[in-house]
């Protein structure tokens, strides 16, 4: 392997939930009566902090309104998704493969702490990662490339020995700018959509290319 590190954004990566988040936002929309549509939500929601998301809807709101809303969203979206939720196909042994080889696994994601701690305790995968950078602990959210600038460093690795996998174009972004090599998921988004920001996709941990990272 030509990395140490191994960058992983959650929604749409670990799991393939865009869907779920999806449904739950629609629900949100109906009752406080803002535009959504699949468009809408695949061009400028994917990759957001809450904070963001809650700002470009309901303008300068306080952090108390923006965690009272949030909390009701991932409400939302863990009720629909609880039943359903499965690790995106390969990335258990993928993961397993990278900890036997004694590589360095983060989780980076914009995602809600709340959000988090539901899908990797529902999973169990929590012991794979040896750092997890959540929406709280960014200050600006992807495209910035924060998030990864904080997982290389907290993995002790410069960001150019590190691949991020990740499915939103402002991911594929922040990953870039963070100086990190980058590898699409098409989950979110098709592999026509993404090629013309990153050269190598992937469809799920089954690729063989990802064992040769």
């Amino acid at each position: 392997m030509k990395h140490k590190g191994f960058i992983f954004d959650m929604d749409g990566v670990v799991v393939d939930n865009h869907s779920f988040h999806f449904k739950a936002w629609m629900e949100f929309s109906k009752k406080y009566h803002f535009p959504l549509n699949s468009e809408i939500y695949r061009d400028t929601f994917n990759g957001k902090t809450n904070v963001d998301l809650f700002r470009m809807i309901f303008g300068n709101i306080s952090d108390k309104e923006i965690k009272q809303y949030g909390d009701e969203k991932e409400s939302w979206y863990q009720e629909l998704y609880k039943n359903e939720m499965k690790p995106h196909t390969g990335l258990m042994d993928y993961l397993q493969f990278l900890k036997d080889n004694h590589l360095k696994i983060a989780l980076g994601t914009s995602a809600p702490t709340m959000n988090v701690n539901f899908t990797l305790d529902t999973l169990s995968l929590r012991h794979f990662f040896d750092v997890i950078v959540d929406g709280p602990m960014v200050s600006q959210g992807k495209p910035h490339p924060q998030v990864y600038e904080l997982c290389a460093k907290e993995l002790g690795l410069d960001p150019k020995d590190c691949v991020v996998f990740e499915d939103s174009l402002a991911g594929l972004q922040s990953g870039k700018s963070a100086g990190c090599s980058i590898i699409g998921v098409a989950t979110s988004h098709t592999e026509s959509d993404l090629k013309s920001h990153v050269e190598q996709i992937i469809h799920d941990f089954t690729d063989p290319a990802v064992f040769h990272l």
